[in-house]
């Protein structure tokens, strides 16, 4: 990176707290309850579609996101040939698996200090809902960590549409050239922040190349600050 970076943009989930993990996590356990045998890649697979499908109705306001969670798994479980599908009663499942799972990444909560300890000021932009991401972060204290939290009700469009960092940058008083996006989707948090005039660091936990070369790339947290080119203090 460049001496002109004063400001570091940071994706949530599968970037600071896994998401994945605790999906895995919320599957296993309504499979469990309805005696499906699914695989589990098939699963969430499945389960991110519907995802997909529904989401557009939450981010309009058209469902609170337990209404989504229930409308996503009557879908998911009609699908999988479960009779008399409760959405309803899967939620329920699903969420108190996926909240006992809550996990950050490794040195979520350290690379974080590190940056802000080198004067950067940060930002979390996450295309997902205040009622939900807010929860995560105050949850293990990273709200306290960064300058601004942008969700999908605070940002003209959500990424990669160049409204939601160009929103991330004015909170943070930074023109997008003098700031990073850091995140583990290529679109969302790698390709959309480019084109909107940021530099840009992905996050691919299987370490796999980047589709560009000119993308730094790192798959542990505590290998970011390096990637940005800061120097942290030797910590102990």
């Amino acid at each position: 990176m460049t001496e002109s970076m004063r400001a570091v943009i940071l994706d949530l989930d599968d970037t600071l707290f896994d998401d994945t993990a605790c999906t895995h996590a919320g599957l296993r356990a309504v499979a469990h309850a309805h005696g499906l045998s699914v695989d589990p890649a098939e699963l969430f697979a499945r389960h991110a579609a519907h995802i997909r499908a529904i989401d557009p109705l939450l981010f309009r306001g058209e469902l609170t996101a337990h209404g989504a969670r229930v409308r996503r798994f009557t879908g998911l479980l009609t699908e999988l040939g479960v009779p008399d599908a409760d959405g309803e009663a899967a939620t329920v499942t699903y969420r108190e698996a996926y909240r006992e799972h809550w996990q950050l990444l490794p040195g979520a909560a350290d690379v974080l200090r590190d940056l802000r300890a080198a004067g950067l000021r940060l930002a979390v932009l996450t295309n997902y809902v205040r009622e939900v991401q807010g929860q995560k972060l105050a949850h293990f204290g990273l709200d306290a960590l960064v300058d601004a939290v942008l969700c999908v009700e605070d940002v003209p469009a959500a990424k990669p549409d160049p409204r939601a960092y160009h929103a991330a940058c004015a909170a943070l008083n930074v023109t997008p050239a003098q700031a990073v996006m850091v995140g583990d989707s290529w679109e969302k948090d790698v390709q959309g922040a480019r084109r909107a005039g940021l530099r840009a660091v992905w996050v691919s936990r299987l370490a796999t190349p980047a589709p560009d070369a000119g993308v730094p790339v790192v798959s542990r947290l505590p290998d970011l600050p390096a990637a940005l080119g800061v120097q942290v203090l030797t910590r102990g």
